[in-house]
């Protein structure tokens, strides 16, 4: 076999397992058949080795072979290139041939820096094989600007990072940021960026175009076109007339690209020296020098005034419409139109240079906005009313079909309706369409709206994970309430809020802000709701105690409203998840079926699906295994046919455990792989320590574990590294003790007997099993204190 076709052997072997690890035997096999080199773990590295450097995807070494991960198709965010870009020539040739991280380019408004910008990445694309990301910032715009972090969450999210695993923390964002970034060639444009930030990407092979009309360091500085350049402008605009009428167009448009192209649309119908001489007006601009912006003033001015009433109108309320696009419903609500009309006019402006489209969707240049929202006149604020009735009505269609069960605010009475939707896809397309427009309608939306707004959005937010999103709109509306004197409003915000600090690891925050809603909460309803989320999150900081008594209040309240049976079936299941903390399995068990039978009739399939999945791993603690399976299968069949893939690794590593623990180890083998290729796929690294653990490659699970902070993904590593290490043993239930995992403790008794060979510390882990019934863990321990000889060392015969 030739060396040429043993690469291509390997590169197939690893192909056919993708994203798993294939053992190097198998490998060795799968290249040189029956006919091993002497060294066939060297000759492999060689080959493996020169692999690499001939193939995009990665190779990774595992414990006991490689993986190959395919390189996916990366980010592709660059806006279309401007098909009558011209000149700027010598400034594309030195950027395009500079080797700098960074590439900054500077100027006055109108200049042209953002056509530039876009050339010059269309122009060095292919140098960037795993992507290209783009952000307008709007440092210059009258709106809110975008944030940091909320470009990092979205660049996080265009480079595969599941919404839910974005931090929310900055610094976090940054580091999982550059770590992301870290082996690939990723290009980077920041459009209308006020300076340098952690967005320009720290790492090798990557490049970042930054545009400003601030001073950058190592900044190409822009300044208006040549004379020559500007008249190739003008040929690619097809505009004709006398030499001297195109001087002096370039003369009064300041040399300005923006403003030419605004005159080129104008000139569409229109002849040249008639132009001229509405350009020139009452002798305004007639002068040796003209000053850039009174230029572009000029161009918006003669194009706004050719345009009919109707538009003029249209093109003035544009300029409250918050966020950077906007579509064609939410215009014919700002301007009371309808859908056709309202297209129309969009046309007439686009036709006219004043809005650009992109799709179905259109935006306006800060200059421009600006000049519009001099024309609005008095009908601003009513228009924004129109304009928030028919995003709140929408918004809270949408809601109502992805997540149903939330304790929300009653709906408002509306100047203006909004879209229906047939389908939950639906509602998350146009959530999805119309995020960033959304939140920042609700930083600029007066009260009610901002409160209601924010209410809308924060179930949709939350569950996809756009959590620097969700913290925006819910101190905005919680400003808004409490502005206003709302207690209604500031009891719900509170309660989105408290979601943020528990999603943020602020356990003491989250709980401030729920007793701060319970205080002004009247309803039971409400109350229920609070009590409910202060019972999970004094689950999770170990308070079971605590937990258990606001969750069986809760319970309590809810127990009073039956015709909400989704509701109930929420709050028994949560109970029964604190009763398994608390290692009473049974009760866990009876609570989270009874909320299965509510929720199989009046909730989701995947809310039924959950219920399954933690019935399954009840039962296998109980070490009722046949059981724990039926459950977790039923989980994954739901799971994969709804395509939630977040939830299918923590079944399979549970189903692997199984396996595991029943003397499978092929099947636990084959499931825990499949597992870690899941998990690796969606970061979910928790899940990725477990599989590790029953792979036995326990050491890496504990390095894992300790970098992300997961402590119980390192004690269920250790109690296998501990049977034969006393002092580790000894640390490890001080650990579990200190912690309160009271499903470990009579584990880590039992790893501690079987390390010092200790009959009594068996026993006692024997009776802690028993009394928690754990089946598995009887088992063992009966099963050690069998093969101890007896206590006297005599005989065990009569």
């Amino acid at each position: 076999m030739t060396k040429e076709s043993r690469l291509e052997a390997l590169h197939r072997a690893l192909l056919e397992k993708a994203g798993q690890p294939v053992l190097f035997g198998d490998l060795v096999r799968a290249v040189w058949g029956d006919e091993p080199p002497a060294g066939p773990l060297p000759a492999l590295r060689s080959l493996v080795r020169r692999l690499r450097q001939s193939v995009e995807d990665e190779i990774v070494t595992d414990a006991s072979g490689y993986r190959l991960v395919v390189r996916r198709p990366g980010p592709a965010q660059l806006p279309a290139d401007l098909p009558d870009f011209v000149g700027r020539e010598e400034e594309l040739a030195a950027l395009s041939s500079s080797d700098a991280p960074v590439l900054a380019i500077t100027g006055p408004p109108g200049v042209g820096k953002t056509a530039l910008a876009v050339r010059l990445a269309h122009r060095i694309r292919d140098r960037f094989p795993d992507g290209q990301l783009h952000v307008d910032l709007r440092g210059f715009a009258t709106g809110p600007a975008v944030t940091v972090e909320q470009a990092l969450g979205r660049f996080l999210r265009a480079l595969g990072v599941p919404p839910a695993n974005v931090p929310l923390d900055r610094d976090e964002q940054i580091e999982l940021y550059r770590s992301k970034l870290s082996g690939r060639r990723v290009l980077v444009l920041l459009d209308n960026a006020t300076g340098l930030s952690p967005l320009v990407p720290d790492a090798e092979g990557c490049k970042a175009i930054v545009t400003s009309r601030n001073e950058l360091p190592g900044q190409t500085r822009l300044t208006v076109l040549a004379d020559d350049e500007a008249g190739a402008l003008l040929d690619r605009l097809k505009i004709d007339g006398a030499p001297d009428d195109r001087a002096e167009l370039i003369r009064l448009c300041a040399h300005l690209p923006l403003a030419l192209r605004i005159a080129g649309a104008h000139l569409a119908d229109r002849h040249l020296p008639d132009y001229l001489a509405d350009l020139r007006g009452d002798g305004r601009l007639d002068a040796l020098e003209i000053e850039g912006d009174a230029a572009v003033r000029a161009a918006f001015a003669l194009s706004y005034k050719a345009l009919p009433d109707d538009a003029r109108r249209l093109f003035g309320l544009l300029s409250v419409h918050p966020g950077a696009d906007f579509g064609v419903r939410s215009v014919a609500a700002l301007a009371g139109l309808s859908t056709e009309d309202g297209l129309r006019l969009l046309g007439a402006l686009a036709r006219a240079g004043l809005v650009q489209q992109s799709g179905e969707r259109f935006g306006m240049h800060d200059l421009i906005r600006l000049f519009a929202s001099e024309q609005v006149g008095d009908e601003g604020p009513r228009a924004l009313h129109r304009l928030l009735s028919f995003y709140l009505a929408t918004a809270r269609a949408a809601a109502l079909l992805i997540a149903p069960h939330m304790e929300r605010l009653d709906p408002l009475q509306l100047e203006v309706g909004g879209r229906s939707f047939a389908t939950v896809d639906e509602a998350q397309a146009w959530f999805e369409a119309n995020r960033a427009v959304l939140v920042a309608a609700v930083q600029v939306a007066p009260h009610p709206f901002a409160s209601h707004l924010a209410d809308s959005l924060r179930g949709y937010l939350n569950r996809g994970g756009y959590r620097q999103e969700v913290n925006t709109v819910m101190a905005a509306g919680l400003t808004s309430a409490r502005t206003a004197a709302d207690a209604t409003c500031e009891a719900v915000m509170l309660l989105g809020l408290g979601q943020v600090h528990w999603l943020q690891g602020e356990y003491e925050k989250a709980l401030e802000a729920y007793g701060a809603a319970v205080e002004l909460a009247t309803s039971d309803r409400m109350k229920a709701s609070l009590f409910n989320n202060i019972g999970l999150v004094k689950r999770e900081i170990g308070d079971l105690t605590g937990a258990l008594a606001v969750m069986e209040e809760a319970l309590r309240l809810r127990r009073r409203r039956p015709r909400e049976p989704a509701f109930l079936g929420t709050v028994l299941f949560n109970l029964g998840t604190i009763h398994g903390a608390r290692a009473e399995l049974r009760r866990a068990i009876e609570y989270i079926e009874e909320a299965r039978l509510l929720l199989q009739e009046h909730a989701s399939p995947i809310n039924v699906a959950i219920a399954h999945e933690n019935l399954g791993v009840a039962f296998r603690e109980l070490g009722e295994f046949e059981e724990a399976r039926r459950h977790l299968q039923r989980a994954l069949v739901t799971y994969r046919e709804f395509q939630s893939v977040l939830d299918e690794p923590n079944v399979l590593v549970n189903l692997a455990g199984i396996a595991a623990e029943t003397g499978d180890s092929e099947r636990a083998r084959e499931l825990a792989t499949q597992c870690l290729a899941s998990a690796r796929e969606i970061d979910d690294v928790r899940v990725e320590v477990e599989a590790l653990v029953v792979l036995g490659d326990l050491d890496a699970a504990v390095e894992l574990a300790d970098r992300i902070n997961y402590p119980v993904g390192r004690r269920k590593a250790q109690l296998n590294l501990a049977r034969h290490d006393r002092a580790l043993a000894e640390e490890l239930l001080r650990d579990v003790r200190a912690n309160g995992d009271l499903l470990l403790e009579s584990q880590a008794l039992l790893v501690l007997a079987e390390a010092t060979g200790d009959a009594a510390v068996g026993r006692e882990a024997l009776e802690l099993a028993k009394a928690r019934e754990q089946g598995a863990v009887v088992a063992r321990a009966e099963a050690f204190l069998a093969a101890q000889p007896p206590a006297n060392g005599g005989s065990t015969s009569s």
